[in-house]
């Protein structure tokens, strides 16, 4: 009669050490996944920054410690900052524009080259010119086709030509960005009665477009008007 009994907790038993070793390795690979979120993009950047300065100061670092004779570090960068605040204030000017338009015009009609040189430009113009200041706002709209609703960003109003009676007067310009590459994208001209603010930060909306909705908007901020979140909430 033992017998039976003792197998019965050393089942249980088992069945205890197997869901607490199965606990410990699902609590494992949660902190694996966490300290890779944290720890890759934090590498990636001081990689990306020690690269960049190595390149650069690299480039005239060497001719300028050839020169003096000595090795001066950082003084390649500082070359390199000089010579593009150089650059930056010849194409101020309009035969500086009129040769950097040249020279994309003769970039533009290498096939290969000139989508690379194209898509460069783009990601330059977003990062240093930070174009997304330019959006109103963030808002939801169905799009391509109903209850399939994206993230677009508000341009501004939409102002028909006189007589022109077949649409709506109340129109609004919205940008609906791509993913990964927030640059490339749609321009619609919809109806303000379409849209939903969905009273987001610029740059939130902006990580979950990048990240393909990986990254999710932080809370609602507080409302003035009475609204609530389940006032944004997307009807079924």
């Amino acid at each position: 009669m033992k017998l039976p009994i003792e197998h019965e907790r050393l089942n249980r038993t088992l069945e205890d050490a197997g869901q607490r070793l199965n606990n410990l390795l699902g609590q494992m690979r949660k902190y694996l996944i966490t300290g890779v979120l944290v720890l890759v993009p934090f590498v990636v950047t001081i990689y990306i920054m020690y690269a960049f300065f190595q390149i650069t100061d690299g480039l005239l670092g060497v001719a300028v410690s050839r020169a003096i004779g000595y090795r001066v570090p950082g003084m390649g960068l500082i070359l390199t900052a000089l010579i593009c605040v150089s650059v930056g204030m010849i194409a101020q000017n309009y035969f500086g524009k009129r040769l950097i338009a040249s020279v994309d015009n003769s970039l533009e009609q290498i096939p290969g080259v000139r989508s690379l040189y194209n898509g460069i430009k783009q990601v330059a113009d977003v990062i240093v010119r930070n174009t997304r200041s330019e959006f109103k706002r963030v808002v939801m709209l169905e799009y391509p086709k109903e209850d399939s609703w994206v993230l677009g960003f508000v341009t501004g109003d939409f102002v028909l030509q006189a007589g022109s009676d077949r649409l709506d007067d109340d129109m609004i310009s919205v940008f609906v960005p791509t993913t990964p590459n927030p640059t490339s994208g749609f321009l619609l001209i919809i109806s303000k009665k379409k849209i939903i603010d969905t009273h987001m930060d610029i740059e939130d909306a902006m990580k979950i477009v990048i990240s393909g909705g990986l990254v999710q908007p932080g809370r609602l901020p507080e409302q003035t008007t009475g609204e609530t979140a389940e006032d944004f909430v997307i009807p079924h």
